[in-house]
């Protein structure tokens, strides 16, 4: 549907400042999403390089993840693909591509990111990202082709992000990253400079493990204990601040449930609430993982809903 378009290309004509809030941060991976997005101290998974890439050096397997994500009731898609690679004491590389598109297919985005995490101890950890951002307008569509605001239809830019992990308590990890640092201009015209945002994200997870090991109530509570983990994250971005917690539990070594609750606060007010899934397989010595997220969004988004779909690899 074209309005989608239309309503993109009216926000970077009259409000020149927030532009590129089409470089938002929509978050990758259906598990963050059943989080609430709280993941920046988590990140140990194929979703670590999009959201902390300090979590790289806790990383001591190979994954592969892939997601794929609906948002206003399908009038957005975005589909991502990652891998990381550990090297042992030398630290775990990874890589990510991130498409967005919309359904009448004449705005395109693309993010990749090539990334390095490393544990200099046991607990502390550090990382960074290196991006290149790149947006495309469909030159042949009329309306494009005749509106004298593009000076060109396509655009692309470098930017970094960088990260760390502290684990002051075996239950206790504190995350921290700040996304890009160097601008990135994405600019599309003559007459303005439009750059993606700093992004500042500083979080907690808190493993429940340790309570079990106190708890003096029965196996099958002492063993969901275990398996359980809550997250907290304050995120900064263009002036709005989004506050984002969410909690996990393992029922079992196969299936595990999730929600999480995000408020934010700024220019245009807005809550959200996610709940989510997993699944898991093992075959052979690889474990399959299949994730699902599903987020309600509310106050000036009210009636809107977001799907992520994720398969993760762990060899």
């Amino acid at each position: 549907m074209k309005h989608i378009f239309h309503l993109i290309l009216l926000v970077v004509m009259l409000f020149p400042t927030a532009a590129f809030a089409i470089f938002n941060d929509i978050g990758v991976g259906a598990r963050p999403l059943g989080l609430g997005g709280a993941f920046v101290a988590l990140a140990d998974d194929s979703n670590a390089t999009n959201y902390n890439a300090a979590g790289l050096g806790y990383i001591d397997e190979i994954h592969f993840g892939a997601t794929h994500a609906q948002r206003f009731n399908g009038l957005i898609t975005y589909n991502n693909i990652s891998g990381i690679i550990p090297f042992g004491r030398a630290g775990s590389i990874g890589a990510s591509l991130g498409i967005l598109g919309e359904d009448s297919e004449i705005y395109r985005e693309q993010t990749v990111r090539i990334s390095y995490g490393n544990a200099l101890f046991k607990q502390l950890a550090i990382g960074a990202n290196l991006k290149l951002f790149g947006i495309s307008f469909d030159e042949a569509n009329e309306f494009v082709a005749e509106n004298p605001y593009f000076a060109q239809t396509s655009s692309s830019a470098v930017s970094f992000d960088v990260g760390v992990i502290v684990k002051p308590l075996q239950s206790l990890s504190l995350g921290a990253s700040v996304e890009n640092l160097l601008p990135a201009d994405m600019s599309i015209s003559d007459t303005q400079t439009d750059s993606v945002p700093l992004n500042i994200r500083t979080g907690l997870v808190y493993s429940l493990e340790s309570i079990a090991e106190m708890s003096a109530q029965g196996a099958v509570v002492s063993n969901l204990l275990k398996g359980s983990l809550v997250t907290l994250e304050v995120a900064s971005r263009n002036g709005e601040t989004y506050i984002r917690t969410g909690a996990e539990v393992w029922l079992n070594k196969s299936i595990a449930v999730r929600g999480g609750y995000g408020v934010k606060n700024g220019s245009g007010s807005a809550a959200t609430v996610s709940l989510g899934g997993s699944a898991k397989v093992p075959i052979g010595g690889t474990a399959l993982q299949l994730d699902y997220g599903f987020q309600l969004l509310s106050g000036n988004l009210q009636d809107n809903t977001t799907q992520r779909f994720s398969l993760n690899l762990l060899f």
